[in-house]
């Protein structure tokens, strides 16, 4: 029964990685371009766990075979399922040659990630740099600390399995201190803002600019609420999360009830897939009293959007019909109606909502702006509140 699962799960794997190789030549115009979607990236996670990782698997499957004979062992049956593979090591002439054997595999590939680093340092395109990145920092991980882990909770591989069976208790405190340390430095360094922010110039170069730009404003004016919402926006943007959500708490201290935070957190949380939280935030700042109709119609489709990715069609259809009340232009507002008609089997509306859109002259791209346009948002945001500042400004001059 194992060995069907291994072959099935191998034959999964070879289907993937072939149609991963299909999408990789179609895509290749667009994955050259400079700014990347998430899409993109998540893209790039599929070229390294489909077509990277089972050429590491070889490549570990390899080395073992290498280091048990120059030990004078021998594997004398192998087999190798692109995810995995069986190497029993025979006639090594003590338990250290075997675990030297057992865990040279891991060591190459650590060393094979270490060595794809360097290369970040040439800044190549933002696609390669992602896989390059993506693909040091799984690999890293996948020997540093997943392996360990699931060994300790009786899931390891079959070089764990082996070790616990032959090697002594001090042996085995000795690997796990060493795996330990490992994974204690990979996880300062990977965690650190300075090499994520690095990451991000190589990976996102367009955002990392706009990023370096807000970094600017904040340090001249930090309490401006404009800056913080941008600036934390700019680091969910450049994959700095924890930063991100740093910068909105700080937001929320400094001005719990404006449109600002509100308008961040409600991001953050889409972002997050807290559709719940991002929908009661899209709609707490569209009841805000300083909103426009055109800005109005983008928060209240941002609410409709999240309401649909929360599973609530109805609701979803119905803040979709609001939004196209303030701004019968808001193309995420008629997409949403769209999604809810083929959703709920009403096919023709769908179709007639399409044929409507494109009368209307729309483009029908919807690039970046699901749930919504976050930089016409602050900028709308900012401009209203000049103008309100204006106008109470005028006002006070003219009672005096």
């Amino acid at each position: 029964m194992n060995e069907v699962y291994l072959w099935t799960v191998t034959a999964v794997t070879a289907a993937v990685a072939i149609s991963t190789l299909v999408r990789l030549w179609r895509d290749r115009d667009r994955l050259w371009q400079e700014d990347l979607h998430d899409e993109d990236r998540l893209f790039a996670w599929r070229i390294v766990i489909f077509l990277l990782y089972p050429v590491l698997t070889l490549i570990d499957l390899r080395a073992t075979m290498v280091a048990c004979q120059a030990l004078g062992g021998s594997i004398p049956d192998w087999q190798y399922g692109l995810f995995w593979y069986n190497a029993v090591p025979h006639g090594l002439s003590s338990t250290q040659h075997l675990l030297l054997v057992l865990f040279v595999g891991a060591a190459v590939q650590v060393l094979l990630a270490l060595m794809l680093v360097p290369a970040l340092l040439f800044r190549p395109h933002p696609f390669l740099a992602t896989v390059l990145g993506y693909a040091t920092v799984g690999i890293l991980a996948l020997n540093i600390i997943v392996e360990p882990l699931l060994s300790l909770a009786g899931l390891g591989g079959s070089r764990w399995q082996v070790a616990e069976a032959v090697a002594s208790p001090g042996q085995m405190r000795a690997l796990m201190l060493v795996y330990a340390t490992l994974a204690c430095v990979f996880l300062v360094v990977s965690r650190s803002k300075s090499v994520r922010v690095w990451f991000a110039r190589l990976s996102r170069p367009l955002v990392a600019e706009q990023l370096t730009d807000a970094q600017l404003q904040w340090k001249v004016d930090p309490q401006n609420a404009a800056t913080n919402a941008r600036l934390s926006i700019l680091y969910e943007r450049a994959g700095l999360r924890r930063h991100a959500v740093s910068h909105w708490k700080r937001l929320h201290h400094m001005y719990p009830r404006s449109i600002y935070s509100a308008f961040v957190e409600a991001m953050l949380a889409y972002r997050h897939r807290k559709y719940q939280i991002a929908r009661r935030q899209f709609l707490y700042a569209s009841d805000c009293p300083s909103v426009d109709p055109p800005l109005k119609g983008a928060l209240l489709a941002a609410a409709a959007c999240s309401a649909f990715a929360g599973g609530d069609w109805e609701g979803a259809l119905n803040l979709s019909e609001r939004a196209l009340e303030f701004d019968d232009a808001s193309l995420v507002a008629r997409m949403v109606k769209v999604d809810v008609f083929l959703r709920t089997g009403k096919k023709e509306q769908a179709g007639e909502e399409i044929i409507s859109a494109l009368r209307r002259g729309f483009d029908m791209d919807l690039e970046k702006k699901i749930p919504l346009d976050a930089d016409y948002v602050l900028h709308r945001i900012a401009r209203l509140q000049v103008q309100e500042r204006s106008r109470r400004a005028l006002a006070g001059r003219v009672s005096e």
